[in-house]
């Protein structure tokens, strides 16, 4: 352990990378678990006849004296968990890099839709701005009309006196 550690870090140093608490990496690393194979976890069963039935190759058949070959370990070397961490950390990476362009896409949407939007405004402000133009026209006119029925009211009642 030790001495891959050290390893590690003549690798780090040769490379020029950033400092790298290598204690912390091997935490992080041991905690993937590796599921044994099937061969592993199953003893092959045996027929009265001492022939398998197809579920491992480590039986001894009957009469032999030998010992039964104990299944190789489920543990992985420490650059099996290396190459596993770093096969995670390339499909995490790949994923976020897949959702960082679908994000940018929707930006890009999103981008053109305030475009078109702030184009809409300017149409409707302008359209508003016509309309109290128009609005004001006809309180003018409106205006008008009430003084000219005030005037001939006004010169109705005076030819009256």
């Amino acid at each position: 352990m030790e001495t891959s550690r050290k390893e590690k870090e003549k690798v780090t140093e040769s490379l020029h990378l950033p400092d790298v608490d290598i204690a912390a990496e091997e935490r992080r690393t041991l905690k993937i678990k590796v599921k044994p194979s099937r061969l592993e976890m199953d003893p092959p069963l045996s027929t009265p006849t001492g022939q398998t039935s197809g579920r491992g190759n480590n039986h001894i058949p009957a009469g032999d004296t030998t010992k039964e070959v104990p299944p190789t370990s489920s543990k992985l070397s420490s650059d099996g968990i290396m190459e596993e961490s770093v096969s995670q950390m390339t499909t995490m990476l790949s994923n976020i890099l897949e959702h960082h362009g679908l994000a940018n896409q929707r930006l890009a949407s999103l981008e053109e839709d305030l475009v078109h939007a702030k184009k809409e405004e300017e149409k409707l402000k302008a359209m508003i701005e016509a309309l109290e133009k128009e609005k004001n026209k006809m309180n003018a006119k409106v205006t008008l009309m009430e003084r000219k029925d005030l005037y001939e009211l006004l010169e109705a009642k005076m030819e009256g006196f």
